[in-house]
């Protein structure tokens, strides 16, 4: 007796493994899995890193442009040993050419405001941390540096003209 071949019949299908597609396929996706597991948190706090660059520039212009419109001394006074900083105005001072920013009493606009989650606030140049704007938006040049948890660092760079740079 003769067997009946029927077209797509195997009779050791039930019995066959992974095909090597089917194995290079699936090693694929683990390793891309993997790779992501072991860079994501970086990504994500590089990403928190210029963020947190970006907020602190827009803050710094924001106060230039306040000292400017309002013609009042205005300051930024960030504290590495926080991770914070605070936004002043001066009431009832005056403003010299010679002597800066004097008399009056440093009203504090905002205080206590985080530099950015997972984000360290390493260093300034600013004399006693404190980045100040003349009426007429004239600044004390200096730099800010922040930095991830995985050592990337971001670099806020205000020139004495008032323009704000960033740079890794």
């Amino acid at each position: 007796m003769t067997a009946v071949r029927r077209p797509g019949y195997c009779p050791h299908r039930g019995e066959s493994g992974f095909s090597l597609a089917e194995v290079a396929i699936s090693v694929a996706i683990l390793g891309i899995l993997a790779g992501l597991a072991f860079t994501g948190p970086n990504l994500i706090n590089n990403r928190r890193l210029a963020g947190a660059a970006r907020a602190l520039g827009t803050e710094v212009r924001w106060v230039i442009q306040r000292a400017q419109t309002e013609r009042r001394c205005w300051r930024l006074v960030l504290d590495p040993a926080n991770e914070d900083y605070d936004i002043e105005y001066l009431s009832g001072g005056t403003w010299t050419a010679g002597g800066g920013c004097s008399g009056g009493i440093w009203t504090a606009y905002t205080s206590g405001r985080p530099v950015g989650k997972s984000v360290n606030l390493v260093s300034t140049t600013f004399t006693g941390d404190v980045l100040t704007v003349s009426p007429f938006g004239a600044v004390n040049a200096g730099v800010i540096t922040l930095q991830s948890p995985g050592g990337e660092q971001r670099r806020v760079d205000v020139n004495a003209a008032g323009r704000v740079l960033f740079t890794r």
